[in-house]
């Protein structure tokens, strides 16, 4: 850069240097104001958002449905409906037999059943106490046939995909 007098050089370096100071501060200003016009038009926020990517195994969404309880919207209501309704499928299959016991008794056994992707139960265990198994042989045979006459359920559902699941059903047999 030539100047020809000294001050015309320092007013030059001044005039540019605040244009450029004066052309910073507008490009922030438009840079800040254009992301919240943006936001305001859109209702968007450009904010990193958490993706849910933890996933808990051991845990289903849905429980398996029987066909009753299909019609229910709320998710509780239909895994409470599931539950009832193996309670009392159970509970009357056992209601039906007698059982001649010679000692007070309180005990539980705990069934274990496994409600694959497409809907079918089959039993997986029967847990119960050495007393339970002596004093009710039959138990067994009960529980297997009580397994083997449930319907068909709708599987469970673990994001919106049917999953296989196991389910302990504590069984309380009380006797006076």
């Amino acid at each position: 850069m030539h100047c020809g007098k000294g001050k015309s050089c320092i007013f030059t370096y001044q005039l540019t240097t605040m244009i450029l100071r004066i052309l910073f501060v507008f490009f922030i200003t438009i840079a800040i104001s254009s992301c919240e016009f943006i936001q305001s038009t859109t209702g968007k926020l450009f904010s990193t958002q958490a993706v849910d990517t933890i996933v808990d195994y051991h845990k289903v969404d849905e429980y398996p449905q029987f066909r009753v309880c299909k019609d229910l919207l709320d998710i509780d209501k239909k895994n409470r409906c599931f539950i009832n309704n193996l309670y009392n499928h159970f509970a009357n299959d056992l209601l039906k037999e007698t059982f001649g016991v010679p000692e007070c008794t309180n005990e539980v056994v705990t069934v274990k059943l496994l409600c694959d992707s497409e809907g079918k139960t089959s039993l997986v265990s029967i847990e119960s106490s050495e007393l339970v198994q002596n004093a009710i042989p039959e138990l067994e045979t009960i529980i297997k046939n009580s397994v083997s006459s449930l319907p068909v359920l709708r599987a469970a559902l673990k994001r919106s995909i049917p999953v296989s699941t196991v389910f302990e059903l504590p069984i309380v047999i009380k006797m006076k």
